[in-house]
């Protein structure tokens, strides 16, 4: 077996035990929340009885070992039981609204790409000057900006003078769709372009000044082949680790933005099962990001051993 299957084979055996228990901490959700759930699912006019035979149904009266164990077996079968504001499997809940979530989170990663990599490369070719500091102290200011009021913004001043943009909803086709997440993901994105740019334009000075730049540049190599090549690839690998920590914030941007922008995908339907107490929603809406945070640290750390490998073993 190669160091790389290794790397990735270990990785992955790391992330076994990080998901069992990211599944126990989101089954917990349900024991520490005020309130029967039983309780919660029938209403508070329900009689003792009918709250006593629901939960007998659900298994709330057993011990909570037995209950993790069933959630577990649920879990690998899919079942993530029914939601108690609409009735609907709660996999159908989700389901029916991961699109949405999805096309916001992949067109924020691509403009945070497109922002924080010219924008780390003109710093850094012009390293401690004018230029470098005004981007750099913009890049601040940016990055303390409220998210949902700079959607707030854009809905004001972009989408509704000019029409081009939805203020709201989520489209039918893949055009009106990518025209819905357009100034959301542009939201989202300048939260976290400022610090990955930070990030890209320090390991980018430092490539710069390598010695292996420099025989590049002696041999001729200049302009968009020695960015590409020699720069942009060397200078990834800490950018990447810090996107991935970052993905905790970016699902929290999601959530803010999907109710800014009234697109009904994973986060509002979040939003509104908490409003509504619907208890399995949501677990099963937190289980998902929290899975999603996890796989986004794995691809980022085997994406790093693919960029550099001094990271994985030999």
């Amino acid at each position: 077996m190669t160091g790389w299957a290794r790397y990735v084979g270990w990785r992955l055996l790391q992330t076994a035990p990080l998901l069992l228990a990211v599944t126990l901490l989101v089954f917990l959700i349900t024991k520490v929340t005020p309130g029967d759930p039983a309780r919660i699912i029938l209403g508070p006019r329900a009689s003792e009885e009918a709250v006593a035979a629901l939960s007998h149904q659900l298994g709330y009266d057993r011990s909570v070992l037995v209950q993790y164990a069933t959630f577990l077996g649920n879990l690998v079968r899919g079942e993530l039981g029914t939601s108690a504001r609409t009735s609907q499997p709660v996999a159908e809940v989700i389901g029916s609204h991961l699109a949405p979530t999805l096309w916001l989170v992949a067109a924020s990663v691509l403009l945070t790409a497109l922002i924080a990599v010219p924008l780390a490369w003109t710093a850094a070719t012009h390293r401690d000057g004018w230029l470098d500091h005004a981007l750099r102290s913009a890049s601040i200011v940016v990055l303390y900006l409220p998210t949902f009021w700079v959607g707030l913004v854009l809905i004001r001043f972009v989408a509704l003078p000019t029409g081009w943009f939805p203020v709201a909803g989520f489209g039918e086709d893949p055009a009106s769709r990518l025209r819905s997440v357009v100034l959301p993901a542009f939201a989202l994105s300048l939260s976290l372009a400022p610090v990955i740019a930070r990030s890209l334009r320090s390991s980018m000075v430092e490539v710069l000044d390598s010695e292996y730049v420099a025989a590049a540049r002696a041999s001729g190599i200049s302009g968009a082949r020695l960015f590409r090549w020699y720069v942009l690839r060397n200078s990834l690998s800490p950018a990447v680790s810090l996107l991935a920590v970052q993905a905790g914030f970016l699902l929290f941007g999601v959530v803010v933005l999907e109710a800014t922008f009234d697109i009904h995908g994973l986060g509002s339907t979040l939003v509104t099962a908490a409003v509504g107490k619907d208890l399995l929603v949501i677990q099963a809406i937190t289980l998902v990001f929290a899975v999603a945070v996890v796989a986004v640290n794995l691809v980022a750390d085997v994406l790093q051993g693919a960029l550099d490998p001094r990271v994985r073993p030999q």
